[in-house]
């Protein structure tokens, strides 16, 4: 079986929830810790701005943009999680393929939506006018896991993920940091609280799932993660969190190509060339806004979906063009 064919296009899924990342640590909580002091001035003020955000229900507006060389991936989409620890996402999906050889374009515009109930996450999409959804376990559900959470303990393992602090500017309205998170414990929370949304899986798909978030944890392991933070003070609310994640793509994607040498996948031309886009070529960055959660702007999935059928294949026509052999 082909390397691509096993990943069942969840990964576009899983590439974008690597994003979410930001939302995991910045958005946790409505419990307080009693902290140690910190003689650290810059973790001081993020741990001070981490706990001071106390809302039950809390939602985000959240971008992601993958470029490649003739591909480009945007996500506009809201994030929710509410009182009863469900989380929900809804967007859309933009779409451009350009064939280099041929000299012709291609747009999409795909709505989507994600919930998380349990340790179960489903992705909603719309092709042609119909619905269908997959499941999707391993990583994007334990950053949900991570992001939903109000448990103290949760969040006293957030916080030791924190590395480093650089305060860069302080002001009764405002709070900016530069934030680093140590990769290996935040594999480590990842790992620990993907674990749940496999018990459905079994054999071959419950192996295979688990290769896929090894790899994802391996690049997440080999890069700290630096984002910067602006907090509204008055609200320890968020005013924006800016994450570059081209350095877990690019060691994720490399760690595939290190597997293909070493004789342990088999990849085609198109699946190799793909994966050199976007272990040297392509960039992944998400931003992060605050939203000001309000009755009538709560994400409520459609009553039709639950009807949905449940589709692997429904975004194969993007996995085509996204193996097509990039001319370098």
């Amino acid at each position: 079986m082909k390397f691509f064919d096993k990943l069942n296009l969840r990964r576009l899924a899983k590439v974008a929830s690597v994003a979410a990342i930001s939302g995991s640590l910045l958005f946790s909580g409505n419990a307080v810790v009693n902290a140690a002091p910190d003689d650290d001035e810059g973790m001081a003020a993020f741990r001070e701005a981490y706990m001071g955000q106390m809302t039950s229900t809390r939602m985000i507006d959240q971008d992601l943009t993958l470029i490649a060389p003739n591909f480009h991936l945007d996500i506009d989409s809201k994030g929710q999680v509410t009182s009863d620890g469900v989380m929900r996402m809804s967007g859309t999906l933009a779409w451009t393929y350009t064939n280099l050889q041929k000299n012709y374009s291609t747009n999409s515009s795909i709505p989507f939506y994600i919930e998380q109930a349990g340790n179960e996450m489903t992705l909603y999409v719309q092709r042609r006018g119909k619905w269908s959804k997959m499941i999707l376990p391993g990583l994007p559900a334990g950053i949900a896991t991570i992001w939903k959470s109000s448990e103290v303990n949760m969040l006293r393992q957030n916080l030791d993920a924190v590395k480093a602090v650089k305060l860069l500017k302080d002001t009764p309205d405002m709070r900016i940091m530069n934030v680093t998170l140590d990769g290996n414990k935040i594999a480590a929370l990842l790992e620990k609280n993907s674990q749940g949304s496999f018990a459905s899986l079994s054999g071959n798909d419950l192996a295979e799932q688990k290769e896929i978030l090894n790899r994802w944890l391996a690049a997440i392991r080999a890069n700290d993660l630096t984002f910067a933070w602006t907090v509204n003070k008055p609200s320890w609310t968020t005013v924006t969190a800016a994450f570059d994640l081209t350095d877990i793509m690019h060691a994720y994607a490399r760690y595939v190509l290190d597997e293909s040498a070493a004789g342990k996948v088999v990849l085609t031309d198109e699946e190799r060339d793909l994966l050199d886009a976007m272990g040297y070529y392509a960039e992944l960055k998400a931003y992060t806004t605050y939203v000001s959660p309000k009755k009538d702007s709560l994400i409520n999935l459609p009553a039709d979906l639950s009807k949905a059928p449940e589709n692997d294949n429904s975004l194969d026509d993007i996995f085509a063009e996204m193996t097509t052999v990039v001319k370098k």
